[in-house]
């Protein structure tokens, strides 16, 4: 079987170094990619995500400073729950920002894991967005 790739793109209204901070640091990313967050973003960098009630441990794979983050991820002891999450940013013409992000899950993810990965990217998507616009109101 091959691996699953879930892509999400979302443009902001916010420039490159803002979106960076909601990327590359761990307090930022637990307000919209999971309950806690503690990471190391440097390449080689560990940690954990929590969201509800599951643990992620997290290796980061690739740091390009305001540019991309990549890390694997992985329920403990559960192979099958291994994937890679990459996050890469682009400047926009109007000054604003696009976070393209893909999760590619193990090969033999089943279609109800990979249903299960795309309704959680469309729920952080949204707290990312709204993560911005908070932002924007509150000087």
């Amino acid at each position: 079987m091959e691996p699953v790739s879930l892509h999400r793109r979302v443009d902001l209204d916010v420039p490159v170094t803002e979106l960076w901070e909601l990327i590359a640091d761990p307090a930022n990313l637990a307000s919209w990619l999971g309950d806690g967050v503690e990471l190391d973003v440097e390449p080689g960098g560990t940690g954990s995500v929590v969201d509800g009630d599951v643990r992620r441990f997290v290796h980061v794979d690739r740091v390009d400073h305001r540019r991309s983050l990549a890390f694997t991820w992985w329920e403990h002891d559960d192979p099958a729950t291994r994937s890679t999450v990459a996050f890469e940013i682009v400047a926009l013409p109007d000054g604003g920002s696009r976070l393209e992000i893909t999760e590619t899950l193990a090969a033999g993810a089943s279609t109800l894991a990979a249903a299960e990965r795309a309704a959680q990217w469309e729920v952080r998507v949204c707290s990312l967005w709204a993560c911005t616009v908070v932002a924007a109101l509150v000087p």
